[in-house]
């Protein structure tokens, strides 16, 4: 039954999807929107394809993958850590609470001009914008998570006279997977939207910067292109998140 629901959760997913594809085809094969604005799907994915095969988009894709994977990396062995920090000092987690919210709540991309100011032009602004806006989402949600963490828990842990180390990487962290990972593919999508939105005006190479220079010369097919690359990225890396996500919380159920 379960299987039967997924599938047709799927199907009712892909039926959309298609749906989608099929309008924007037919507004632009039949003349709503001018080819200024709209090309053909056919087109876009057959210059993405061109695109590929000539190797004009591979550096900039991967300048785009560099960045939101040093930024998302190093947001999540810093966020992980200070969650669990404040979760075990609730002083400490009372006093950073409102600027957390107030962070979490700040358009951090409005700091750029001190970034470019401090470090100039260069990977560097890209990747610490993207890593402010991810970390907050990480550190909230894991103390948020660890704060839920059963108490039963924490008396089958000292019963078993576990270490820190132990309690912390076989009782705590699996009990609050669901959470954690909650934060963490937040924390991809602000660190994803923060690299794409930084290479617009910060870059010269990287997807960002290409829907940008084609959209300034014109080009909508080579911008829809680097669009749908944007966004097949966006899938790969968030399918990534989520299998890990459903092994680890596999591996917390069975234990």
């Amino acid at each position: 039954m379960q299987i039967q629901y997924k599938t047709r959760v799927r199907l009712v997913g892909a039926a959309i999807l298609i749906a989608f594809l099929a309008a924007v085809q037919y507004a632009a094969t039949s003349g709503m929107l001018p080819p200024t604005e709209l090309v053909p799907v056919t087109e876009m994915v057959s210059t993405l394809m061109d695109q590929v095969s000539s190797g004009d988009i591979r550096p900039d894709f991967f300048d785009t993958a560099y960045r939101v994977s040093v930024a998302f990396i190093a947001a999540t062995v810093v966020g992980i850590p200070t969650g669990w920090l404040l979760w075990k000092n609730e002083t400490l987690w009372r006093i950073l609470d409102p600027f957390l919210i107030v962070l979490y709540a700040t358009p951090i991309f409005v700091f750029y001009p001190l970034l470019i100011v401090y470090f100039g032009l260069g990977q560097l602004p890209i990747i610490l914008i993207a890593f402010a806006m991810s970390i907050t989402a990480i550190v909230i949600s894991t103390a948020n998570g660890l704060d839920k963490v059963p108490e039963i828990y924490f008396n089958v842990g000292r019963s078993l006279d576990l270490s820190t180390l132990q309690f912390i990487s076989r009782v705590q962290l699996p009990a609050a997977v669901p959470y954690i990972f909650t934060g963490l593919k937040l924390g991809f999508i602000y660190a994803f939207i923060g690299v794409i939105a930084s290479e617009f005006i910060l870059a010269n190479t990287g997807l960002g910067y290409l829907v940008s220079l084609h959209y300034d010369r014109w080009e909508t097919a080579e911008m829809y292109g680097a669009i749908i690359a944007i966004i097949l990225l966006a899938i790969f890396v968030n399918s990534i998140v989520m299998y890990v996500e459903n092994r680890l919380y596999s591996r917390s159920v069975r234990q």
